[in-house]
């Protein structure tokens, strides 16, 4: 039986957030996992999240000992075998659209939630202003995905292992919540930073945010070879022509408002 979440009051939108663990293809295959095989790292994933306050959040698990860390810490959960999968399956790409898809039709298959947002838990730079970044990327009705973006870091512009993207900013979009932040739309997505055309280049953040058509729209298209070159759905979505738009985030930016203050909590001191 499923919980009763509290009503969304995050902007216009219902979103249902999933924390997966093994979401996908390492972002960088030389190096492991963060905190492989610590399932802390989910729980801690799912506080950050479920701290942000902007919709119901679920943990995708992939064996029993995240399951339990999970369920007490207050998550509710559900169970992936990715045992039935290979590497280069689609479900296992670094934004996993296949794998969410199912996961949130057997949660939500009467279409409560407008938007599903996909949340890995081996991101240490996680934090709570990212989910809040995600909806103003979706504030467009024309976009179909949202994603974030950030600076890249010493060596990363050569690194093959980081994911980077190409932007056409906006300079109309502002993000109130956030100093220094903005809206684009991705111009495309490669580990090759060469191959972006543009010395304009970013870090792609792996959380994505459907709108749920949107993911419909994807999971009924098949994979392209570039896709899993590539390691992410993302690339299937933009030669399909859905429009992506991102905001601009990065670990220590200063936040405006709280989210406790998006969800009209009292704010003590």
């Amino acid at each position: 039986m499923f919980p009763d979440f509290d009503l969304n009051r995050s902007m216009i939108f219902n979103p249902l957030i999933v924390v997966a663990s093994e979401l996908g293809i390492s972002r960088s295959p030389s190096t492991p996992r963060f905190e492989k095989n610590d399932h802390s790292q989910i729980v801690s994933a799912y506080r950050r999240v479920n701290d942000s306050g902007i919709g119901s959040v679920i943990v995708d698990s992939v064996n029993d000992e995240e399951a339990a860390a999970a369920l007490a810490d207050g998550a509710y959960t559900v169970r992936t075998d990715l045992s039935e999968f290979g590497r280069t399956h689609n479900y296992r790409s670094a934004s996993g659209a296949e794998r969410i898809a199912a996961t949130v039709n057997r949660f939500d298959r009467y279409y409560t939630h407008d938007v599903i947002v996909a949340v890995p838990d081996d991101m240490p730079e996680l934090q709570p202003f990212y989910m809040q970044a995600m909806m103003y990327a979706l504030a467009s009705s024309e976009v179909g995905i949202a994603t974030l973006v950030s600076p890249l870091k010493d060596g990363e512009l050569e690194d093959y292992g980081v994911l980077k993207a190409s932007v056409d900013w906006n300079s109309d979009r502002v993000v109130h919540p956030l100093e220094g932040s903005r809206v684009g739309t991705l111009q495309d997505i490669r580990r090759d930073a060469g191959a972006l055309g543009t010395d304009d280049v970013y870090r792609f953040v792996p959380i994505h945010a459907w709108r749920r058509g949107a993911l419909d729209r994807l999971v009924r298209s098949p994979p392209s070879e570039r896709e899993l070159d590539e390691g992410t759905d993302l690339v299937r979505a933009l030669d399909a022509g859905v429009r992506i738009d991102v905001c601009l985030v990065w670990e220590d930016m200063k936040v405006l408002i709280q989210p406790a203050e998006v969800r009209g909590d009292e704010i003590e001191g």
